[in-house]
């Protein structure tokens, strides 16, 4: 059976002792949030942020989780609209979540308006070109 590729919204561990050191991450999941290349930029529950290489990271597939931790948010709202590309900007407790995406429908939009319920502040979508649209998603 072969691997498939880390993803966008992908739990991930680094089981580097040497990259956990040197980067001085936590012990614990990381939710991938960017891809460059064979590099991974990797968000940790306490807002910590850095690049990891493939070789440094497993992909960990959490059973059905809770969603009531930030990062098992962001989590469901990635693969939910099965984005390709993220990004992520938190000031005063809002966050704003910005998605590439190629396609969504009404009832997309009412699943990620239901998830987040009060706490959903804003979403638009904004075409990219042909193919792509831009999803940003503003929520406390």
């Amino acid at each position: 059976m072969k691997a498939s590729p880390i993803q966008v919204g992908d739990f991930v561990y680094c089981r580097s002792q040497y990259h956990r050191d040197q980067l001085q991450l936590p012990d614990e999941w990381g939710l991938v949030i960017e891809i460059k290349r064979s590099n991974f930029k990797i968000l940790y529950p306490n807002d910590k942020r850095c690049w990891l290489p493939r070789e440094a990271i497993a992909r960990i597939r959490p059973q059905q989780p809770p969603y009531t931790t930030f990062l098992e948010r962001l989590h469901y709202l990635i693969k939910k609209v099965r984005a390709l590309e993220c990004e992520l900007a938190s000031e005063g407790g809002v966050h704003r979540l910005t998605l590439r995406i190629d396609k969504i429908d009404h009832d997309l939009i009412d699943d990620l308006r239901s998830f987040l319920g009060a706490d959903f502040i804003a979403l638009s979508v904004v075409p990219e070109g042909m193919a792509f649209m831009q999803l940003e998603l503003q929520f406390r």
